[in-house]
């Protein structure tokens, strides 16, 4: 069952941080990943943190848990280091490298989600937005397609679907 965020539900940052993290576990249920992401049939689901607001909620969120019979695991990765082995890439608000992340993830097949006001517009998949209090998201289809990524029409209807701004007709 995906987790609608978008009912009346009073939030704190803890609060908050535990409906980011039971998005991001749903995110990983409606989005297919092509199966050569996985070299081995028993290999983890991993969720990457680049910053971490979530004050444990993501571990508590997904222990114990599994997709498609793999592991969830996660995973914090440090500025630079090899995203080899995440399918999701979480990039914490007050992380300045939201460009150079997605740029390193490149045209791999895996899921990028953020929150910051350009992370849709340097390329980013997914992006955590409020609205009167409420968790919402946004999704750009078309980044999700050139990274290999089928997003299930389930999650596309309760998203604002978005797409990056043109200058100049350059992207």
């Amino acid at each position: 069952m995906l987790v609608d965020a978008r009912t009346s539900m009073p939030q704190g940052p803890s609060t908050e941080s535990q409906v980011k993290a039971a998005f991001l576990y749903n995110f990983a249920k409606f989005i297919e990943w092509p199966s050569q992401v996985f070299p081995r049939r028993d290999s983890g689901f991993t969720i990457c943190l680049a910053g971490d607001p979530f004050e444990g909620a993501l571990d508590k969120t997904v222990e114990g848990e599994n997709l498609d019979n793999r592991p969830l695991v996660v995973r914090r990765i440090a500025p630079g280091e090899d995203m080899r082995g995440c399918q999701i890439v979480y990039v914490a608000p007050n992380t300045q490298r939201s460009a150079e992340i997605i740029n390193a993830a490149g045209a791999a097949p895996i899921l990028t989600v953020g929150e910051t006001e350009e992370f849709i517009n340097n390329g980013g998949i997914i992006r955590f937005t409020e609205t009167g209090h409420r968790v919402h998201f946004q999704i750009n289809p078309d980044a999700a397609e050139r990274v290999s990524l089928k997003v299930s029409s389930r999650l596309l209807r309760l998203a604002d679907i978005v797409r990056p701004r043109t200058r100049l007709g350059v992207r």
